[in-house]
């Protein structure tokens, strides 16, 4: 008799889960490779699919905009790769609302929010977020590798020029040091400096 008290008491706490269509449903991320590339990386597509694999929508946001269905619609034959999320208890008409109001507030540029736009991987990102399945187990998204990357070359590229412009001066001052002065017809000579 207490124990069917103490379960009735638990069963008071914990409100029951609904069944049908607001009960949990697996998320799961879709890449899908594309053709092209951005340098040696190949341009992956992503698409969130949610609900059980018969039964399932995937969604995503292309340059036609936002997409929902069965399918992606950005296969190019290749193998898609799928990454378990978790689960939500979003349904498909919260999800499917949420997703019309970010293809109505953002338009799609295929650089990313990193760049100025939204893409696939922002879609994706922040879809994740809405359906609390969050986004730790996200990839990089491939505009912040790009970013990573050159923002690399770019700090190269920073550090020679620095460099040549260290030694520009340098070998300048050197000239003057050496009693070279400027020319009798008072122009300063020049010395050509290579650095690359």
């Amino acid at each position: 008799a207490a124990a069917t008290r103490c379960k009735a008491a638990l069963c008071a706490l914990t409100p029951p889960r609904p069944a049908g269509p607001r009960g949990s449903m697996e998320v799961v991320l879709e890449k899908i490779p594309q053709n092209g590339q951005i340098g040696p990386m190949q341009v992956v597509h992503w698409a969130v699919r949610v609900g059980k694999p018969a039964a399932s929508v995937c969604y995503e946001f292309e340059c036609q905009g936002v997409q929902m269905g069965p399918k992606t619609t950005c296969d190019h034959g290749y193998e898609i790769t799928r990454q378990s999320l978790g689960v939500t208890d979003r349904t498909h008409a919260e999800i499917r609302e949420w997703s019309l109001g970010f293809g109505r507030r953002h338009d799609y540029n295929v650089t990313g929010s990193d760049f100025g736009g939204r893409n696939c991987q922002d879609f994706a990102w922040e879809l994740c977020t809405f359906l609390g399945v969050g986004t730790d187990q996200l990839p990089w998204r491939q505009a912040r590798q790009v970013e990573a990357a050159a923002g690399g070359a770019f700090l190269a590229a920073g550090a020679v020029a620095v460099g040549c412009a260290l030694c520009s001066a340098l070998l300048g001052r050197h000239g003057d040091r050496d009693g070279q002065g400027a020319p009798a017809d008072g122009r300063r000579r020049q010395r050509k400096v290579c650095c690359c």
